[in-house]
């Protein structure tokens, strides 16, 4: 669980009223603390919200993502953890050294934060762990798990985890039961160190390190020193450029990947098409594996490729508003399109059914958010 940044030092309880209560450890997520709260005391973390916050639904929503100071307050009291401690345990605290504008974060999916899914109690997705590291004494569910660009555990050299390896159930373990541990399953009950195990991949764990040692400082993007926040920019707009590059495979850019020295075959397109941050970690560690090369090649470089194979300017998603100069750089470089196509009709050939299956989930995605049955 050792990274090269601490988000924060935990704490230590004094005098609570709460007769059990458990110091907030080190890089420790808030919600991991309240479950390990709650089972110390030997009640389930519904049980426990639901003592210090009467007719609040607390785990119908991403807790870690937003909690209000008045309800942190009251766990401050019965827990004598500061609370300045447990805002500092939570994602949007973090947030600040990930995005300029923390306040403006929109009320969808968030930059580099892995999601939930949350829809009445139950989730879609769930929190990352590694295997080994939840196994041990003390062991906690910790920051840096959230965050979409760790895949891997440094320590281990495993892929982390967020389903269970038996029952493959999204980890959740808010909904724990009492008597029960927290490195176990909420639903088989078996240890989430039990299951298989895969190895970490090289170029993800290189990129998730560099970020890790430049949280703060201004990274190299070339030879140009960048603020961090407009690194994380380029990189995370390199995510999406690797997507639309599996989506839309062509002989261009097989011949762009080919001359980064990038495995073909890497280039398979993910089966549900969801954003970076919805994805698992083994999914996200292979656009990280790709976003690593291009990134540790430099602008130049990317120019230079985009430029001979002629790619179009459709394949860089990003705001123009907010982006770094040198992200301007990359775009002009991409060939602008001839022609908009509004509809599918005139199309030489149908489309495939992988196109077709992303299309209908997609559909079925937007369907259950408007509530329509």
């Amino acid at each position: 669980m050792v990274t090269s940044y601490s988000w924060h030092s935990g704490a230590s309880a004094v005098n609570p009223i709460w007769p059990l209560s458990k110091p907030l450890l080190a890089d420790e997520l808030l919600t991991s603390w309240i479950v390990r709260m709650a089972l110390a005391h030997g009640c389930s973390p519904a049980v426990l919200t639901a003592i210090a916050w009467p007719g609040f639904r607390a785990w119908a929503s991403d807790l870690d993502r937003s909690v209000a100071d008045s309800r942190l307050a009251v766990l401050s009291r019965l827990s004598s953890i500061p609370c300045a401690s447990l805002q500092s345990a939570t994602i949007r605290c973090a947030m600040s050294s990930i995005v300029r504008r923390p306040d403006r974060l929109p009320r969808g999916n968030w930059p580099w934060l892995t999601v939930l899914g949350c829809r009445g109690g139950y989730h879609s997705g769930g929190l990352q762990c590694c295997p080994d590291c939840i196994a041990q004494y003390n062991s906690r569910y910790c920051i840096q798990w959230r965050l979409a660009w760790h895949t891997c555990c440094p320590i281990h050299g495993v892929m982390l985890v967020d389903r269970c390896g038996h029952c493959l159930a999204p980890l959740q373990p808010e909904l724990l039961k009492a008597g029960a541990m927290l490195s176990d399953c909420h639903r088989c009950g078996a240890a989430l160190s039990g299951g298989a195990r895969s190895a970490a991949a090289e170029a993800a764990l290189a990129f998730q390190s560099y970020v890790d040692e430049s949280i703060g400082l201004r990274p190299l993007y070339g030879t140009s020193s960048l603020d961090f926040r407009d690194w994380l920019t380029i990189a995370r707009t390199m995510v999406s450029f690797a997507q639309a590059a599996m989506r839309r495979h062509s002989a261009a850019v097989g011949r762009f990947f080919d001359s980064l020295d990038i495995p073909l075959e890497s280039l398979q397109p993910i089966p549900l098409g969801l954003p970076f941050e919805y994805l698992s970690p083994a999914e996200r560690s292979v656009l990280l594996s790709i976003v690593w090369v291009i990134m540790s090649a430099g602008p130049q470089t990317f120019i230079e490729a985009a430029r001979r194979e002629s790619l179009p300017a459709s394949t860089l998603h990003f705001s123009s508003n907010c982006a770094p100069p040198v992200l301007l750089d990359l775009a002009a470089a991409l060939r602008s399109p001839g022609h908009h196509l509004v509809s599918g009709v005139g199309r030489e050939h149908p489309s495939s059914p992988a196109q077709t299956l992303r299309m209908w989930l997609r559909l079925k995605r937007k369907v259950r958010r408007r509530g329509i049955r």
